[in-house]
């Protein structure tokens, strides 16, 4: 199983193994950050699936992937990280640039760990399945970017 975001965070890639050969599956992939669901029904390939969808990525992104009766087969999560990665580099390269006296150097590479971490801590949650708390970590992170970073993301 994977699932995982562009980097751009403009497409989600899927692969389910195990599945049953030449059978048709729905296959349902839903931004649980900003509501966006997409819904395709493909037929497996040498018992898998892969595929493509465009949709806004960036966030708690869910797949469900069901059999023709509607039960559910396979669920997993992810965290696409695109929107706040380019947050964590800019504090990143303030922090290394800086050339002041202050704490304030030490205050951005203290805030880029925290989002960081709360990004891992995040991916690992949704790897759990525990979509609440994924996305809630997701949120702090972000709000974190938008409150200090405003890099326009």
């Amino acid at each position: 199983m994977a699932l995982r975001g562009q980097f751009s965070g403009k497409r989600v890639y899927l692969s389910e193994k195990g599945l049953e050969r030449n059978k048709k599956y729905r296959v349902e992939v839903e931004n649980l950050t900003t509501g966006e669901k997409t819904v395709s029904n493909k037929r497996t390939s040498g018992g898998q699936i892969r595929t493509s969808v465009s949709m806004n990525a960036r966030g708690v992104v869910k797949s469900v992937v069901k059999d023709s009766n509607g039960g559910v087969v396979r669920s997993q999560l992810a965290v696409v990280t695109a929107d706040i990665d380019c947050c964590i580099a800019k504090l990143v390269h303030d922090a290394i640039n800086c050339t002041c006296k202050c704490d304030q150097c030490k205050e951005d590479l203290k805030l880029a760990e925290k989002i960081f971490l709360l990004l891992q801590s995040a991916t690992y949650d949704a790897t759990l399945g525990n979509e609440k708390s994924a996305q809630e970590k997701y949120n702090k992170a972000k709000s974190f970017c938008t409150e200090r970073c405003a890099c326009g993301c």
